[in-house]
């Protein structure tokens, strides 16, 4: 699979599509929202969230770069429902071959059902492609989670999915950092 990542992004590159169109904004997650109030600095900018206990973390250790990451307190969990994060990228030309990426980190311990990636329309809400990892497919040392898609219309929404473990008894934590968006759009646009 990391060949095929691998393959994609530097056909990307010599094609001069990467950073062109579908640049994520704050992919490291290290700038706090500041057009709402969020007097923790627990939400990153440019980032929608949903859930409970999916943070912006500017003390946890390691970060992929950086000072911050996105931190999923799986033990804090005490409903049956998943939490994420997401942005939605406006500049992404009906047609691309979309590549989403970000590094993850299974603390040891963590028992979460599954993280899950996604790509969806602008907005949300349709489903271009999706990709789950299992917990044992995870670890505790930062790896990199990717999912590819073509989209239909123009745009495209990124997407981070965590499913808490069905029963009580919740352990471990998950971290996610340097999120990033490589587009390869249609001929007719290059």
């Amino acid at each position: 699979m990391a060949n095929k990542s691998s393959w994609f992004l530097l056909t990307a590159l010599l094609l001069g599509a990467a950073g062109v169109y579908g640049q994520l904004l704050n992919g490291g997650f290290e700038d706090p929202d500041i057009q709402q109030d969020n007097p923790y600095g627990d939400i990153a900018a440019h980032w929608g969230r949903w859930g409970n206990w999916m943070n912006r973390e500017t003390a946890w250790e390691p970060t992929q770069s950086g000072t911050c990451l996105m931190g999923y307190h799986h033990w804090e969990i005490r409903e049956d429902t998943s939490s994420g994060f997401y942005q939605d990228v406006t500049n992404v030309p009906a047609g691309s071959v979309c590549v989403f990426g970000l590094f993850a980190y299974k603390d040891p311990g963590t028992d979460a059902e599954f993280v899950e990636l996604r790509l969806e329309r602008l907005g949300g809400f349709h489903v271009l492609a999706n990709r789950t990892y299992l917990m044992k497919e995870l670890r505790a040392s930062w790896q990199r989670l990717w999912i590819k898609a073509t989209n239909e219309t123009a745009g495209i929404r990124v997407l981070v999915n965590v499913k808490p473990k069905e029963l009580w008894g919740r352990n471990g934590a998950l971290k996610f950092d340097e999120a990033e968006l490589t587009v390869l759009p249609p001929e007719s646009s290059r």
